[in-house]
């Protein structure tokens, strides 16, 4: 039977409501998700399926003949770009000022425009800046390009504005800059990126202007509130959800922001996947962080196939569930909202379980290189975690990119009246938007690279970690790692192949 090829995934539920809701009043039924028109993949998906996966072994039987390092990026070439006048004239004090200023500024616009803008979602800025622009268009920036959101961040720019104003006028520091306790790790953001994933994929007013910048602006008041605390620098560091995020992603990044003793800034070029490579192990809440961001972008597509739509049945149908949920129910709590939720959870405990028991097998009879104590799941799990970013990056990217192109021209008509009162500020407020932008082809045929690609860079930068760790043991005790990568290589074309059926 053929496949049908949804042309955007669901992806952020707020932004795919905004495209499609906007365009059913403006286009046919048929282009309701996008592309209006079905996609037949050419070979069976179980073709696609093996290819990918074949790909993945062979690429680590390659590696392992060819590639002896513990640490093949280590000693990558490093270019420094600011020896060029254009690179100085882009990256410097002045630019990254201007920068920052504006990203403040578009965020106090934001804010305002939910708060009090118009409440048609499709007219009102935040809901395309949020879910789309800030989300998706900053996560590729980062993950393609380098880390912008530690120079744009509109929470840092405003607390440390605080913070200069408040030092001017009372010679006092605004911060009461407390220890940030060490057992506290990273699981703030954790817990916080877990809730927005949960807002993105599963809140029912999640679209709902005022409500999305109410959550907005108690998040601000949180983070500005723990800067107080513990310092700005230690709060971004370790519990801020988005700066942890963003800075995942850029160490995929080909850009590399350094800042010298002095305080000039260095821009270094650098191999994609290079900032990945650690000689120590992260913590076990940043382990978690990581797998978390994995955990629920997978679990977006997933919503989109018959698999969910069958639990969705179950649960209506089985007597027992059935009775439970409407319990549930009976406390305001929507039955559908609940099992989503349930299942997000369980999706993000199955990866982490998953992982956990792949390096456990990993371990299991082996020892560290000669002169080191014997090695534990944790820190195993803790060196190898790193190497699954690249397989973020791919599948973020295959999972949004049409989403952006789609989802992303609602800031063309938004800039000329983000409140939706009828402005028409740059010209622009009557630009209709494109959804047959992006051609399923292009949509399929990208995905399958960039997934695959993904892997690839896994496997090499596994293989590296796995030499530094078992030396002459590595081959044999990297296989699980080898297995796991090629079975999500095939659950992530399985979920993009299948079609929508909400």
């Amino acid at each position: 039977m053929p496949v049908i090829l949804p042309p955007a995934r669901r992806a952020f539920h707020a932004a795919r409501v905004l495209v499609a809701s906007a365009l059913l009043a403006r286009a046919p039924a048929a282009m309701a998700h996008g592309f209006g028109q079905r996609f037949d993949l050419p070979l069976p998906l179980w073709l696609w399926l093996t290819g990918a996966g074949a790909t993945i072994v062979v690429t680590f039987l390659l590696i392992a003949v060819f590639v002896r390092e513990s640490h093949p990026l280590q000693r990558y070439p490093r270019f420094d770009l600011l020896r060029w006048p254009p690179a100085r004239w882009v990256v410097n004090r002045g630019m990254a000022a201007f920068l920052r200023i504006v990203a403040a500024l578009l965020f106090v616009v934001t804010l305002l425009a939910g708060l009090l803008g118009n409440p048609d979602p499709y007219s009102n800025l935040i809901t395309t800046m949020v879910w789309v622009v800030w989300w998706v268009g900053v996560a590729f920036f980062c993950a393609l390009i380098g880390d912008l959101w530690s120079v744009i961040n509109p929470w840092s720019t405003l607390f440390a504005a605080a913070e200069r104003a408040f030092a001017a006028m009372s010679g006092r520091r605004l911060s009461l800059a407390l220890r940030y306790p060490g057992w506290l790790g990273a699981w703030p953001a954790v817990l916080v990126f877990l809730g927005f994933a949960w807002a993105e994929l599963i809140w029912p007013e999640k679209n709902v202007p005022d409500r999305l910048a109410a959550v907005l602006l108690g998040y601000s008041i949180c983070t500005w509130l723990g800067m107080f605390v513990f310092g700005r620098e230690a709060w971004l560091r370790h519990a801020e959800a988005f700066t942890l995020a963003f800075g995942v992603l850029s160490r995929f990044a080909p850009l590399e922001f350094v800042e010298r003793a002095d305080g000039t800034p260095s821009l270094y070029l650098r191999p994609f996947g290079a900032g990945l490579v650690s000689e120590r192990p992260v913590s076990w809440s940043f382990m978690v962080f990581v797998i978390l961001m994995l955990a629920t972008v997978t679990f977006d597509g997933f919503q989109e196939t018959a698999l969910m739509q069958r639990i969705d049945t179950f649960t209506q149908t089985s007597h027992v569930v059935a009775s439970a949920l409407f319990d549930l129910s009976e406390l305001g709590l929507e039955e559908s909202l609940v099992t989503h939720t349930l299942t997000l959870v369980a999706f993000v405990i199955a990866f982490v379980a998953i992982f956990w028991i792949v390096n456990g097998i990993s371990l299991r009879g082996a020892r560290a290189r000669a002169g080191e104590a014997r090695a534990s799941t944790h820190f195993v799990a803790c060196s190898f975690v790193l190497t699954l970013v690249p397989i973020a990056v791919a599948y973020h990217l295959s999972h949004y990119f049409s989403l952006l192109l789609t989802a992303g021209q609602f800031v063309i008509p938004l800039a000329s009246d983000p409140f939706g009162w009828g402005w028409n500020l740059f010209g622009t407020a009557g630009y209709k938007v494109n959804l047959a932008i992006v051609s399923p082809y292009v949509f399929w045929y990208s995905a399958v690279a960039i997934i695959v690609l993904g892997h690839v860079v896994a496997v090499f930068l596994a293989h590296g970690v796995a030499v530094r760790l078992f030396g002459r043991q590595a081959l044999v005790r990297e296989v699980p790692m080898v297995v796991l990568m090629v079975g999500y290589t095939c659950l992530s074309l399985w979920i993009l192949a299948q079609p929508i059926v909400g």
